[in-house]
């Protein structure tokens, strides 16, 4: 990216403030709305990030879920049983110094058949945090992960959705690939429910989406019921869930 498009993409990124901190939760009743919709013009700027997946035709609908903030000591396996129950697949953006704490959770998330990503060890804000300690962030998590599935992390996502120009160049020069989402139903937001997270869901999923939802214990049981509605809906409809595919190549 030049330095003219990264200078107003992160102009327009921080004036928005399209994605709150997780924790405390805040209460915006168009944040869903924000982070799936109108950030659609700003993507074509951020090279080597995915928003959404292609869809095809000779395929069945597919969604890619994914939970950021694991592994943790309940949630996480809460999320296993269920998607196992509809022999579904998501993909994982994990904290490095969480896989430190549950590093079987990581053993058991990949041997179900799920990918694994790099959420950064402490979950940083790159936008409030110096570029080198981003970049050892992502480097110090990758090599925790690849210590326990044995394969290379070519999968990221920053922290509130914070992309920066160094981190999209991180990626290339890695052959990892930047996973944003195109829809984002907010189950860590303060009056989220069960339903209002189902609903907006399946509202604006289509084939290809990506759907960020969290493992997390403060979400847990928000997320836990959604994910079971999600799933059912979807299932009935013959759509699959799918993780995200993997490059060969990554840190």
């Amino acid at each position: 990216m030049d330095a003219p498009g990264a200078r107003i993409c992160k102009a327009f990124f921080l004036t928005a403030s399209p994605v709150p901190m997780i924790l405390p939760p805040v209460s915006h009743s168009w944040l869903p709305w924000w982070t799936s919709v109108a950030t659609r013009p700003l993507r074509p700027w951020w090279p080597h990030t995915w928003w959404r997946m292609e869809a095809s035709p000779a395929h069945p609908p597919t969604v890619y879920l994914t939970f950021d903030d694991g592994p943790t000591a309940i949630a996480t396996e809460a999320l296993l049983r269920i998607l196992r129950h509809y022999d579904a697949r998501a993909t994982f953006f994990l904290i490095g110094h969480h896989v430190q704490a549950h590093p079987q959770r990581v053993r058991r998330i990949v041997e179900a058949g799920h990918a694994v990503g790099n959420h950064t060890f402490t979950h940083v804000d790159a936008w409030q945090t110096a570029r080198s300690t981003v970049i050892r962030e992502l480097e110090d998590t990758a090599r925790v992960i690849r210590a326990h599935t044995g394969g290379p992390v070519p999968l990221l996502r920053p922290p509130y959705g914070h992309l920066t120009p160094a981190l999209c160049r991180w990626a290339g020069r890695h052959g990892a690939r930047v996973v944003m989402w195109d829809v984002m139903p907010a189950d860590f937001q303060r009056g989220a429910s069960p339903t209002s997270v189902a609903r907006f869901t399946t509202a604006h999923v289509r084939s290809g989406s990506i759907v960020v939802l969290h493992d997390n214990p403060m979400t847990e049981p928000v997320t836990l019921q959604a994910l079971e509605a999600i799933l059912r809906w979807g299932t009935a409809r013959g759509w699959r869930f799918e993780a995200l595919p993997t490059p060969t190549t990554g840190p």
